[in-house]
């Protein structure tokens, strides 16, 4: 089979959802003791052992194999993110004895594995949180507002803090809106004004 080679800084899917992640951050450490013990698992194997090591977790309680592939993508960005080897590879079909075919079709998981077992993880932190925290607020919808609640923002915030911008920000003043009515906070709307071309 021919190994399609796509950046390792983006998703597979199409959309990351907040369940992805979460079910991201509770496979992740299983994940580092697998690889500081160069050890491979199933799918339903990491799900099982994700169970059983958070029990009080209802994300976690509810995952099942068949969406596997989808969290484990997750995981790969993040590690892709800090330069690390991907993990991923060390979950495989149970009936093929290797890598699903959405790692198989973009990575050859024989020299992946050797990457990840090659790797001194003794130091790695199993830390996840600040990447769900990020994650949340992407893939969280921001509540839309209407234009007179835009324009009395960014009125209020321009008055405030107007000293900081250059007198070319007026003529941002409906990118602004736009932006305001999207659900952007008054910094993140000037901020992407004044960087706009």
């Amino acid at each position: 089979m021919e190994v399609v080679v796509v950046n390792p800084t983006e998703s597979l899917y199409k959309n990351v959802t907040l369940n992805d992640v979460q079910l991201a951050s509770a496979y992740y450490p299983l994940l580092v003791d697998l690889a500081r013990h160069k050890h491979c698992l199933t799918y339903g194997e990491l799900v099982d052992k994700a169970k059983e090591a958070y029990p009080g977790k209802e994300v976690v309680q509810k995952a099942i194999a068949v969406s596997t592939g989808r969290k484990l993508d997750v995981v790969r960005l993040f590690t892709s993110e800090r330069g690390l080897p991907d993990l991923t590879c060390l979950i495989i079909n149970k009936g093929l004895g290797e890598c699903g075919v959405g790692f198989t079709q973009h990575f050859d998981p024989e020299t992946t594995r050797a990457e990840v077992f090659a790797f001194d993880w003794s130091n790695v932190s199993t830390d996840f949180d600040g990447y769900i925290k990020h994650t949340e607020k992407v893939v969280t919808p921001r509540p839309k507002r209407k234009r007179q609640v835009a324009l009395n923002l960014m009125s209020t915030f321009y008055a405030k803090h107007k000293t900081r911008f250059p007198p070319v920000i007026r003529d941002k003043r409906e990118l602004i809106i736009e932006l305001l009515e999207k659900g952007l906070s008054e910094e993140e709307a000037f901020t992407e004004a004044l960087n706009a071309t």
